[in-house]
């Protein structure tokens, strides 16, 4: 009996490993983790600083029937990282579990968190270890100076048994984000329109600010570029010499700014070099208006294209700005020493006296681009208070210039004559110019003593 008994309890004993080593081997410890929108990867699509913050939810679910306690386990096992190596900052990936989506265990992070490469417990299930799943948001938020490209990580997810010999389960869930990053610069004007406006009068209008706003660190070295499209040409198709209008920049503490004038260009010009890491910056450009006197008359237009250079960025292009530069037409004459109110004068002129002689300076400015002349009127004799004349004869002039584009109609010496003679024509393309007229009056041998004057007037007149 006693061999029977006990051969019987060896029985039991292989009888009891073998349905323990079944039960094992049946044994439920799962986990997986899936987007809230389907697929196998956390996809965040195409995103951009302005969306601001951009949320994904993500379900874990975990499976088991081994009756013990258990916990979740979350690891980024790679950071979000684009071709080039540029990652997320720890600060712009971040979770938290939504309230009251777990039926029986303990969430961790109803706190939102960063995402970090460490281990962090998410859930801890109850003590009976009951099957349970929850849902966690996961937000990503794109950082001004995030460079742009397909940035790829991996989440990992463990479940780790407490007090109990089963090996853990893990789970890998893929993250994508596509940054599209547009212009981080912002270019604006003070009237607050797209049109970049010089002329000549008034003073104040001979300038144009056009503000730049470097929105946020780029994170490397950069530079602001601009160029002229297209010359500038008025509607009658003259062209503009670029050297009427400069362009330079001020302010702008964070690089190199183009501080001293140059005159604007159909090239690239570079009007401002950040720092290393490319900081944000404020500067502006200030647009003038030079000399004009020898540019034909008209409204040139052009357009102003600015780039951001130096990074990776799908477009360069910032802005674009017109740009509309009113030359009026000027026709206009200046005579120095001036008239007093077109009288010539000679005073106390007496007989047996040398000649009298009087100057004029005559100066044109004209952009009207065709040409004109310059005449004088003389209505009267020299003449007394008392009505004695000098007779014409008497009167002669010559004019004469040391550098002259146009043609000086009395290079010799002339009789004056009384009406309107035509002192000056203009070369064919009207341009500004100035002469010199010189008056001598002859004292007659019985001229009675006094102060005697003559009536000038001058004219200026488009051929």
């Amino acid at each position: 009996m006693k061999k029977i008994t006990g051969c019987y309890s060896i029985i039991f004993a292989v009888l009891t490993l073998f349905f323990i080593a079944a039960k094992s081997a049946s044994a439920a410890f799962g986990i997986s983790a899936n987007p809230y929108e389907g697929g196998f990867d956390l996809r965040f699509g195409k995103i951009d600083p302005a969306m601001g913050r951009v949320n994904k939810e993500v379900r874990v679910e975990v499976t088991t029937d081994i009756d013990k306690q258990y916990r979740v386990i979350q690891v980024l096992q790679e950071p979000l990282t684009n071709s080039q190596g540029d990652k997320f900052p720890q600060n712009s990936f971040l979770v938290y579990a939504v309230p009251g989506t777990n039926k029986y265990g303990t969430l961790s992070v109803e706190m939102e968190i960063p995402v970090y490469m460490g281990r962090k417990v998410i859930y801890t299930s109850n003590q009976q270890g009951l099957s349970d799943s929850f849902a966690l948001v996961y937000s990503l938020l794109v950082p001004v100076d995030q460079q742009p490209g397909s940035y790829r990580g991996r989440l990992l997810f463990t479940l780790e048994p407490i007090g109990a010999t089963e090996s853990p389960a893990t789970v890998i869930l893929g993250i994508l984000a596509e940054v599209e990053v547009e212009s981080r610069v912002r270019i604006t004007t003070v009237s607050g329109g797209r049109i970049a406006q010089l002329k000549p009068f008034p003073p104040e209008k001979r300038q144009f600010d056009v503000g730049v706003d470097v929105l946020g660190g780029m994170g490397r070295q950069f530079e602001i570029t601009q160029f002229l499209s297209a010359p500038l040409i008025s509607p009658e198709g003259n062209t503009l010499d670029l050297d009427s209008v400069s362009v330079v920049v001020r302010d702008g503490h964070k690089g190199r700014a183009l501080t001293e004038p140059v005159p604007l260009s159909l090239h690239h010009q570079t009007l401002y070099t950040s720092g290393p890491r490319g900081e944000a910056d404020s500067f502006v450009v200030t647009y003038g208006l030079g000399d004009l006197s020898g540019q034909k008359a008209g409204k040139y237009r052009g357009k102003i294209k600015y780039l951001l250079e130096g990074i990776q960025i799908t477009n360069p292009l910032i802005d674009t700005l017109d740009l509309e530069i009113d030359n009026p037409e000027v026709l206009e004459l200046a005579v120095t020493p001036e008239i007093g109110k077109g009288f010539l004068r000679f005073d106390n002129l007496k007989p047996q006296e040398p000649p009298r002689i009087s100057e004029v300076n005559i100066e044109i400015r004209s952009n009207i681009g065709k040409p004109y002349q310059v005449s004088q009127n003389i209505t009267s004799l020299f003449t007394s208070k008392e009505g004695k004349t000098i007779p014409k004869e008497y009167f002669i002039l010559k004019t004469e210039a040391a550098q002259i584009k146009g043609k000086l109609n009395y290079a010799d010496k002339t009789d004056v004559r009384l009406g309107e003679m035509t002192l000056f024509v203009s070369d064919d393309r009207g341009s500004s110019d100035k002469f010199k007229v010189i008056y001598e009056l002859s004292i007659p041998p019985d001229l009675k003593a006094g102060d005697y004057s003559t009536r000038i007037t001058y004219s200026i007149t488009a051929i």
